[in-house]
């Protein structure tokens, strides 16, 4: 793409030298850099400027006349917006040539994205999703780096997704994503809000400046975006929808399991099979059976609900793609074995995620409850006292493990968990693996096993380090081998 073309709508304070040039690719990353790219960075990022010029960069976007020899140089106000709208144009706005729904909350994204794909599947339609676990379309599943890409890779995938005849994306989108603007110039056609709960305070600082970067999906993306129908999906059992605020055109829909709402619970019954729900869907009552475990699940199910409904999917569709999907990998994932015992890996690294799942664990489990978690290093340090205390209250037995220590001391952080602890029975073992093997060896008939923080990861962080390790690999090990 010539830069006169790529640059015809970028708001920029001033250009040096020649405009006439073919752009080959863009990133912010000097690695990525190629023959004829536009490089994109801040003026303190004087080393991977040079390193962009050594590789071929052409064009330099940045915030600062910058003193290295580009063929091109254009200041702009705020690079990382002029990264995502310039990507957008780079591969001809692939956001407004499909539906795309945004998922953002603390827990339950996920899932919600993963319902709403087995929705679209068994309406026919060809979906997409970008998330923690994988990117997925036609077939191809892709190791997902971050749970949303930086913006020229998610609006580059997204155009990958378009050509490949999808018609539907559903992408999870961070608070970090948000706050750094790596969806800047995508054109949502959907918002939904799950919940908001403490977690990645060691970046926002604090839970409003979290909430305020949960916000912006719908107050700035949602807002700017072009698609003539937008929704808003509020879970309004959370106290933090009260703030959002939605501007028109854009209509606000609403969940709940606890009161009324467009979507709401009527009645539901759970058990270790799985979920059994009477819903109202604007009016409309629909029944239907989750082989997911937990009423919390309702949540996502209702939300995935509302979507189906404003995409126009009948709601036998609806009904059938919910049904249809068995669980979503690492969360609340059940491991089957051939010693028949109840033994679950679960995501759950943050307060709120774990105190629902051990209470979902404890209403449906007939002997004792064992988990094995621990909390990442490097990472909001005020929720480990807090995860202790709610596994001393709801675990008949825990084992406190190493998570992702990263470059913290295991020591340390299992320190900073069992001052959490109050009169409930724990152990101490920092090797995972042994961990997981204590918490089998532990257990007997009609006991449940959970094994909570990494869920779907494949690898444990240690200093530099990027070791494999896999939760459910390990439980299977352990489980499925002779006695």
């Amino acid at each position: 793409m010539r830069l006169n073309n790529l640059i015809e709508n970028m708001p920029f304070i001033s250009i040096k030298g020649s405009r006439d040039l073919e752009i080959a690719g863009l990133t912010k990353d000097s690695r990525a850099v190629r023959e004829g790219y536009m490089f994109f960075a801040t003026s303190k990022s004087g080393t991977y400027m040079d390193d962009a010029l050594q590789r071929g960069a052409k064009v330099i976007v940045t915030d600062k006349e910058p003193d290295r020899a580009f063929e091109c140089a254009i200041i702009v106000e705020d690079v990382a917006a002029s990264l995502g709208e310039a990507a957008s144009t780079f591969y001809g706005f692939p956001s407004k040539q499909m539906h795309i729904a945004g998922v953002t909350g603390t827990n339950g994204k996920t899932t919600t994205t993963y319902l709403i794909e087995s929705v679209l599947i068994n309406a026919g339609r060809k979906a997409g999703v970008i998330g923690t676990i994988s990117y997925r379309y036609d077939g191809k599943v892709l190791k997902a780096d971050n749970t949303t890409p930086g913006a020229a890779e998610t609006h580059g995938l997204l155009k990958e997704m378009h050509l490949a005849g999808v018609t539907n994306v559903a992408m999870e989108v961070s608070s970090h994503a948000l706050d750094q603007k790596r969806v800047e110039g995508v054109d949502f056609d959907i918002g939904i809000f799950t919940n908001l709960t403490h977690d990645h305070l060691d970046y926002h600082g604090d839970l409003e400046s979290y909430k305020g970067a949960k916000r912006l999906l719908f107050e700035h993306y949602l807002k700017k975006s072009t698609k003539g129908q937008k929704f808003a999906i509020l879970n309004i059992d959370d106290p933090s929808t009260r703030d959002f605020v939605i501007a028109a055109p854009t209509r606000t829909l609403s969940y709940s399991t606890k009161g009324y709402a467009d979507a709401h619970l009527i009645g539901y019954s759970e058990d270790i099979n799985g979920l059994k729900l009477d819903a109202s869907l604007l009016g409309n009552k629909v029944s239907l059976f989750s082989p997911m475990i937990g009423v919390f699940n309702a949540s996502n199910i209702l939300a995935a609900c509302l979507y189906g409904h404003v995409t126009g999917i009948p709601y036998d569709n609806i009904r059938k793609g919910i049904e249809g999907l068995e669980g979503v990998p690492g969360r609340l994932e059940r491991i089957v074995n051939e010693k028949g015992l109840a033994v679950f890996v679960d995501y759950a690294h943050t307060p709120d995620a774990l105190g629902n799942v051990l209470a979902l664990l404890n209403r449906l489990k007939k002997g004792r409850l064992i988990l094995v978690f621990g909390c990442g290093g490097d990472r909001d340090k005020g929720k480990r006292p807090i995860m202790g205390k709610i596994a001393s209250h709801l675990a008949d037995l825990t084992i406190i493990t190493s998570d992702n220590p990263r470059t913290e001391d295991p020591g340390n952080i299992i320190a900073d968990i069992t001052y959490g602890f109050s009169n409930a029975p724990f152990r101490v073992v920092e090797d995972r693996k042994e961990a997981i093997r204590e918490a089998i060896k532990a257990a007997q008939e009609d006991d449940v096993v959970l094994v909570a923080g990494k869920g779907h990861e494949d690898y444990q962080l240690i200093g530099d380090r990027i070791l494999h390790f896999s939760d459910r690999e390990v439980i299977e090990g352990f489980l499925n081998v002779a006695s």
